[in-house]
């Protein structure tokens, strides 16, 4: 991993805001004012684009101001979830109703960090500058949790509302937050006038947030804007995973050498409360600056003085550079809020990263590689290898593997399993989420083999897929499925307009969806190419797919009116399973027998299992046998739903030889009685 890798960046889209808070560093205007010059969709967008040319493991952070009142976020979290890049969104919380988050998680935003700044409504309320802001900021917390959004609380520590710390983690807990941050004040913008935390304060609270996290399992608890945590957590425990030495990432300041922030008007800053701007993204290339900026290269390789300089910390914690420079220093000056005082011992060196140390994988953890969708395989792979050399070991192993899955995205997933499949009912077999869907148990394990950051998407996409497929349950197949559909990586050049086509006909899906989706689009498309002997993809290629929605598999007439003639649900199951059927089968058209013969073979293999239930007679008893003998049919609403339908249309059909999609003909119906009887 390089020494400048770009981890987090913060685009502060507006200025305007809804509040007045006292210690805001951006001094936000009003809702009323302000926001002439602030970059357009147009140029945000751009700026994703750059990101995403570069390296999609960047995390994106919107926030303002008031991100919430640019009415093109949702358009900007798309665009950036599209593109592979993890989207956030930093917020007061306001206006933060049902309605928005819906849009936004629809989006394809992975998280929202939350501002509190005290469980006093009173007290909240006066710093944020408005009545009333408290109760809709938590009104905002219960949406996310509602609707399985992951949300991060940020708590901005005064000598106001130090005493709340530990309240606010046990807060925190109660209200399903992942994360909870607590920044430090610098005091720039609006905050200049207000008193910082004293340095004893500072200590203390510090010493607090460490011993939170050591004892915390079930929330992430971190220091924001301090980077004397590293050094307070050494002097803990020397061992700690929390400081560099052993390997971990976060803590310290991340100012211009993975982290930087582009202002509304575009400017380029090291961090929020360096003002300081090293460029222009409408004047320059974004990765120009970031690569060739004085300032960052500065930071990159620090000549720190004073008290700073002389420290054994330096390469541990480093200071703020921020806060010396707003106390009227410069930014290499001595940090004037640390008490520490350098001891004269050796400077503590931080794991070094070493490419060239040779790193192998335990096939157990290859296996568990290749399972990762191949668009994502190069970062997990790149990440483990460098995590393990941290280590100063040489084998990569699947205890590797979840290790950095938890600590790399444990911000937005920290459980085993997304949160739409925590606290359900289980049994032995299966497990239920929240939208009445059953797990199988070896689908379960499938997916808490996944990386952390992966299980939520592929959570997504499985039961999307399941619920169109009028499906009851998602088993290991239908995941399987997933996976080998998966087939990234283009084959032959695209026309421009192809291209275009192809986005904007996949524009409203949700990027959890697109990512296994469009892999499959463009392998169709690139088939329809070749059926003609063409060696580019053209328009009339990705026009043919997105008109048929079939992924390259055509319809004969006769075929596709049988489909639409049958019952609503289970329509959309028998068009996916006769799609994918074809697919496997090489078939570039269903005709009305290939309808009829997947019918048939579904039909005989739902035959077969009804006999492993003992049963003998074709009736509707199946239903209440197999809910006595598969747990998941338990107490499974969905399924008692789908069974009293197909029972009634099956009873309110007269003729049984009529032919229809939703009956079978009587030599089928004989077939199916022969091979319970044998």
């Amino acid at each position: 991993m390089s020494g400048s890798d770009l981890f987090l960046l913060a685009v502060n889209l507006t200025r305007r805001c809804n509040l007045a808070c006292s210690h805001c560093y951006m001094d936000a205007d009003t809702r009323q004012g302000g926001g002439s010059d602030e970059l357009c969709t147009d140029e945000v967008g751009q700026l994703l684009n750059e990101i995403a040319a570069r390296s999609n493991e960047t995390m994106v952070v919107l926030t303002g101001g008031e991100p919430l009142l640019r009415r093109d976020l949702e358009q900007l979290v798309a665009h950036g979830s599209g593109l592979g890049l993890s989207m956030v969104i930093g917020t007061n919380g306001v206006l933060l109703n049902e309605d928005r988050v819906t849009t936004l998680k629809q989006a394809g935003v992975m998280g929202i960090g939350i501002s509190l700044d005290s469980l006093d409504p009173q007290s909240h309320d006066t710093f944020r500058g408005c009545p009333g802001s408290w109760d809709k900021t938590l009104a905002g917390m219960d949406h996310c949790r509602k609707h399985n959004l992951p949300f991060q609380v940020h708590f901005s520590v005064t000598e106001q509302n130090a005493h709340e710390v530990e309240s606010m983690i046990d807060f925190a807990k109660a209200v399903g937050a992942h994360v909870l941050n607590i920044f430090f004040l610098v005091c720039t913008g609006r905050g200049e006038s207000m008193s910082d935390i004293t340095p004893a304060r500072y200590e203390q609270v510090l010493s607090q947030l460490v011993q939170a996290q050591e004892q915390t399992t079930d929330l992430i608890v971190r220091a924001r804007c301090a980077p004397h945590f590293k050094r307070v957590a050494y002097q803990a425990n020397p061992e700690s995973t929390m400081t560099r030495a052993q390997g971990y990432e976060g803590g310290g300041c991340l100012a211009g050498i993975h982290y930087c922030r582009i202002t509304p008007e575009g400017g380029v800053t090291a961090c929020p409360y360096i003002p300081d701007e090293a460029g222009s993204i409408r004047e320059h290339a974004f990765w120009d600056i970031w690569d060739q900026t004085p300032t960052f290269e500065l930071l990159r390789h620090p000549e720190l003085q004073g008290k700073c300089g002389k420290c054994e910390f330096q390469k541990l914690c480093g200071g703020c550079r921020a806060r010396s420079l707003a106390m009227g220093g410069t930014l290499m000056d001595a940090d004037p809020w640390c008490g520490h005082y350098p001891s004269g011992r050796p400077v503590i060196e931080p794991l070094s990263d070493n490419p060239d140390t040779l790193v192998i994988w335990s096939p157990e953890a290859e296996q568990r590689l290749s399972r990762v969708p191949g668009f994502l395989r190069k970062m997990v792979r790149k990440r483990a290898e460098s995590y393990v050399r941290e280590l100063g070991e040489s084998v990569i192993t699947t205890e590797h593997m979840a290790t950095l899955a938890a600590k790399r995205f444990g911000d937005e997933f920290p459980g085993n399993r997304p949160a739409s499949m925590q606290d359900t009912p289980t049994d032995q077999s299966a497990e239920f989420s929240s939208s009445g869907l059953a797990w199988t148990k070896e689908a379960r394990a499938y997916l808490d083999e996944l990386p952390g950051f992966l299980r939520e998407g592929v959570f997504a996409v499985a039961e999307n897929v399941a619920r169109s497929e009028g499906r009851l349950e998602v088993n290991i197949k239908l995941l399987q499925r997933l996976e080998e559909e998966d087939t990234p990586g283009r084959k032959l050049p695209w026309e421009s307009d192809a291209e275009a086509l192809l986005t904007n006909s996949l524009a409203d899906r949700p990027p959890q969806v697109l990512m296994f989706v469009q892999p499959t689009m463009e392998a169709a498309a690139e088939r329809e190419a070749k059926r003609r002997d063409a060696i580019v993809v053209s328009v009339e290629d990705v026009e043919k797919i997105v008109q048929t929605g079939v992924a390259g598999v055509e319809w004969e007439h006769d075929a596709l009116k049988r489909v639409e003639s049958a019952p609503d649900f289970v329509r959309a199951g028998i068009k996916k399973a006769a799609e994918f059927g074809a697919r496997r089968e090489g078939l570039a058209c269903i005709t009305s027998e290939d309808l009829t013969r997947f019918r048939n073979q579904a039909m005989m293999k739902a035959v077969r299992r009804m006999k492993g239930f003992g049963m003998r007679e074709l009736n509707f008893d199946a239903f209440a046998i197999a809910r006595e003998r598969v747990p998941r049919l338990k107490q499974n609403v969905q399924a008692e739903k789908r069974f009293a339908e197909i029972r009634h249309y099956v009873e309110s059909k007269q003729d049984p030889d009529g032919g229809g999609l939703g009956l079978l003909d009587r030599e089928m119906l004989e077939k199916m009685k022969t091979e319970l009887e044998q």
